[in-house]
């Protein structure tokens, strides 16, 4: 399988695919890992977000809306970054990966 393969299921699969990529799949490069990184955060904070607004009792109004376009604007700039070549690092995420799996990015 090929490293943008990997990276784009890895997107694609959000979480669940990012810690496949990342801990499963072997000899991966340090962007492709780097990508997986970042689908794990956004995988994981999407879900965060809209958990913590559950427990709220406060409505506002298209707030699931907007988190939901957040959540598919990431993965779709990752996508299009993968297919690019571009340097992987997303805006606000890369850092939060690069600083939640930095050793396993950089192994």
């Amino acid at each position: 399988m090929s490293e943008k393969s990997k990276a784009v299921l890895a997107y694609i699969f959000t979480w669940v695919g990012g810690l496949v990529v990342l801990y499963g799949m072997k000899d991966n490069e340090r962007n492709t890992k780097f990508h997986a990184a970042q689908a794990i955060v956004i995988g994981i904070g999407y879900m965060v977000i809209y958990a913590i607004y559950r427990f709220i009792p406060v409505y506002i109004p298209f707030f699931s809306t907007i988190i939901y376009g957040l959540y598919l604007a990431l993965v779709i700039i990752g996508i299009v970054k993968v297919n690019k070549g571009e340097d992987p690092e997303l805006p606000v995420v890369g850092g939060i990966a690069q600083s939640i799996f930095g050793k396993k990015i950089d192994e």
